[in-house]
């Protein structure tokens, strides 16, 4: 606060970026004269947050918001001013016009990245991720649902919304499609059982077996483990395996990532899955750890119901629902008996993955979970 006393490198304030909570520790020694922002607000990078008086004659020191860095750096960067529209024609095809319409951008607005200054999709696409990261102008008119008598409110802010506006992008530039199959777990829950019983000091869960499992698939289909780089107009098959398991926090889902998913046995796998989901959810997960990954994986575990449309961890352009393994009657050999069963959604990005593909890509999938010996002669 304003007039306290503080020391070099002592945490002054947490600032929520779209992938974890940085802590920002003060830069010197001194007294606080002024803090810029409270407690929620939005603020760009390198704003003024603070400024320290320090003793001697040096001149006040000014503390800023951090970059997407593990570690943040003092940068004087000033705060950019309101787009303007631009004067002259706008440059662009019909089809960058359709899209700018149903996204409500002023194409006067955009600066084009094309030959002669004409815009593209990737730079109406840019324009857009921009102005989510933004903070929020005053509108003309405004229109909000009146607020029910007696009814609790909770800001919208933070973590929250930048999760919120990462799987709004997601879903209005990737075209999605579900596709659901059945899997027999029987053999899978026989061998995590015997391996608890042999390592009762571990706490080994489905989703190591999982990873591994989407590993052998990705190997098979290297379309779904790709991104799509819209302003290049290049698809990027991506020839390392790093696996994002979504974690639930307070604040919402966080993607830690497991890299180099295919050199990592189900033991190793399992004890990086635990170390990254503790870190996470309690707020000291490295940015390093958030980033890099080619396809993702969600589970609700015992919650997990029958099925889903997870949406894509945008730019990647796959993602895997894994659903509750429970007792099912079904047809084997012509006689119905009871089996550990669980249900596979696989979303994908249609513009990259074909339903054909998707598909196949799943059933290189579930022969692993049916069969979990074959991870012993996995390639």
């Amino acid at each position: 606060s304003k007039g306290d006393e503080v020391k070099e490198d002592q945490p002054m304030v947490e600032v929520m970026t779209d992938k974890a909570t940085v802590e920002i520790p003060s830069p010197v020694e001194g007294k606080v004269l002024e803090t810029i922002g409270g407690e929620g607000e939005v603020v760009e990078v390198g704003a003024t947050l603070v400024v320290i008086e320090t003793d001697g004659d040096a001149p006040p020191v000014e503390s800023h918001a951090p970059r997407d860095e593990p570690t943040p750096q003092p940068a004087a960067v000033k705060v950019a001013a309101p787009a303007q529209r631009k004067k002259g024609k706008v440059l662009a095809t019909p089809a960058v016009r359709k899209m700018a319409r149903e996204l409500s951008v002023d194409l006067g607005q955009v600066e084009g990245t094309g030959p002669g200054g004409r815009i593209t999709r990737g730079d109406v696409e840019a324009f857009v991720h921009r102005a989510a990261d933004a903070p929020a102008e005053p509108a003309r008119v405004e229109r909000r649902p009146a607020a029910a008598e007696g009814a609790k409110e909770i800001p919208y802010r933070g973590l929250r919304k930048k999760i919120g506006d990462h799987l709004v992008a997601s879903k209005r530039f990737a075209p999605h499609y579900t596709y659901v199959e059945e899997v027999d777990a029987t053999q899978l829950v026989d061998l995590r059982k015997r391996y608890r019983e042999l390592h009762p000091d571990q706490s080994l869960t489905y989703l190591p077996f999982l990873v591994k499992a989407v590993v052998e698939g990705l190997k098979k289909f290297p379309l779904v483990n790709a991104t799509l780089d819209e302003e290049r107009q290049v698809i990027q098959l991506h020839e390392e395996f790093n696996i994002g398991v979504a974690t639930a926090t307070e604040e919402g889902l966080i993607v830690p990532v497991i890299k180099q998913a295919d050199r990592k046995s189900v033991a190793e796998i399992g004890q990086e899955i635990a170390r990254l989901a503790a870190q996470t959810r309690e707020g000291r997960v490295q940015l390093e750890d958030l980033r890099g990954g080619t396809f993702t994986i969600t589970s609700l575990g015992l919650l997990g119901g029958v099925l889903a449309t997870p949406i894509i961890n945008y730019p990647e352009v796959g993602i895997l629902g894994v659903h509750k393994i429970q007792p099912r009657p079904v047809v084997r050999d012509g006689a119905v008996v009871v089996r550990e069963m669980m249900n596979l959604s696989l979303s994908l990005d249609h513009r990259v993955v074909d339903g054909a593909v998707g598909a196949e890509f799943l059933h290189a999938v579930i022969p692993y979970l049916e069969n979990p010996g074959l991870f012993v002669t996995a390639g």
